[in-house]
């Protein structure tokens, strides 16, 4: 586990990632907390089963290990804090969807999905925060492929 936790750790420091949007470019004006106010009312939950399905396919292609990270102190009331640093990677797809989405939309922890073989890390933050950390090209081609499936744009963060 440990060094699962490195690796992460090691993966999230790069200055380099990719991340997945609802949005094709930047928006610099003030009207970008409008439109997020409206995408969290209106967009979470359809973004919740794009991610879903895009992570289910990828772990598909991958081996993978999952964890949950980041709860909040107070996590015994909260669904699935009994994962926490916990591969939960054979669960079922199903559970594993259940899981992703409930993150997503609550944002009360964060989904670390590891690829150790190919150095990626796919790091789910709740809400719009996807970002993919490594530089394995064919992963990342894939990754691209399945984003635009979901009609949604995997872009690189600007240093």
């Amino acid at each position: 586990m440990e060094r699962i936790l490195e690796l992460i750790e090691t993966l999230q420091s790069s200055e380099s990632y990719h991340f997945i949007d609802v949005l094709p470019e930047t928006i610099s004006h003030a009207g970008y907390f409008e439109l997020e106010e409206y995408l969290l009312v209106n967009c979470l939950d359809d973004f919740s089963q794009k991610i879903c399905r895009i992570i289910i396919k990828l772990i598909t292609y991958y081996d993978a290990e999952i964890y949950l990270t980041e709860f909040p102190e107070e996590k015994s009331r909260l669904k699935f804090y009994e994962y926490e640093y916990k591969n939960i990677r054979s669960k079922s797809l199903q559970e594993i969807h259940k899981i992703i989405s409930y993150i997503i939309k609550n944002g009360i922890s964060s989904v670390q999905i590891i690829f150790p073989k190919k150095n990626i890390l796919v790091s789910i933050h709740g809400e719009f925060s996807v970002a993919i950390y490594g530089e394995n090209e064919e992963v990342l081609k894939l990754v691209e492929k399945l984003v635009n499936q979901e009609n949604l744009f995997l872009r690189k963060s600007i240093s």
